[in-house]
């Protein structure tokens, strides 16, 4: 299989840990990392250096096969229609897809091109399951405890800050659920879908719950990862590797 040229928006927890992957896989090789000026700080990788841009015209204007969103929901939003309209686009803040305008963006663009987007699954699991029994699923819902600070709350902030639908959800917190947004598109929707958010001060992990019902059917999963500080659990920086394996090997990963 042909190396693939990618490029990586984003040099925090997850785009480390993508840039790793695809540098000891072989399966792939990065063009550029585009990173704002919070981005160009120690620690991270020397190889990881040289390819650090705060360029985004020159970024965007090289030819890659593949870009790697894992920045800010409003970073995914700004480039979707311009990468999509010639590579391939895995987008780890799909919380943006909240916005009708970007979802439409996003559809739009990459079935006129006939590229693809790929839907990372984050910190849970199950998502293929979703897709599959769309048909017969009536209800999914959501509870996630973090801390407050991770939530981007005032200090001491306690209990259920959110309850309603997810699509408000990724409104009002577009850094903390991805997780709700992946598993509203591929299942019911981000209207139908319910999110519940619990801040939880001095809370180390952070955990998910999904509730699914349907015709027949009942699952209940439970997701819990340690805090790496910010926004990300233990968990995601492996997930995000996994999916980006997946993609460069050209085996299953969700994709809408």
């Amino acid at each position: 299989m042909a190396q693939r040229r990618i490029g990586i928006i984003g040099a925090g927890v997850i785009g480390r840990s993508v840039f790793q992957e695809i540098t000891e896989s072989g399966l792939g090789e990065v063009a550029y990392v585009l990173v704002n000026s919070d981005g160009m700080k120690s620690g991270l990788p020397e190889t990881m250096r040289p390819l650090l841009t705060r360029n985004s015209e020159q970024a965007l204007a090289e030819e890659v096969d593949l870009v790697i969103e894992a920045a800010h929901p409003d970073v995914l939003s700004a480039i979707a229609g311009r990468v999509l309209a010639k590579a391939d686009l895995c987008g780890f803040s799909c919380a943006a897809l909240a916005r009708p305008e970007t979802e439409q963006v996003i559809h739009a663009t990459a079935q006129d091109a006939g590229t693809r987007f790929y839907l990372p699954h984050g910190a849970v699991l199950g998502l293929d399951g979703l897709m599959d029994g769309r048909d017969t699923i009536e209800n999914v819902s959501i509870t996630t405890i973090k801390s407050d600070l991770g939530l981007g709350l005032p200090a001491g902030t306690s209990g259920a800050v959110y309850d309603g639908p997810t699509r408000e959800a990724c409104l009002r917190f577009p850094r903390n659920v991805n997780v709700h947004a992946a598993l509203a598109m591929a299942g019911i929707g981000f209207d139908r879908t319910h999110s519940v958010i619990i801040a939880e001060p001095g809370a180390a992990d952070m955990r998910h719950r999904i509730e699914v019902t349907g015709k027949g059917m009942a699952w209940d999963l439970s997701v819990s990862s340690r805090s790496l500080g910010g926004v990300s659990g233990a968990y995601t920086p492996r997930s995000a590797a996994g999916s980006v394996r997946r993609i460069l090997a050209g085996q299953s990963v969700t994709n809408v």
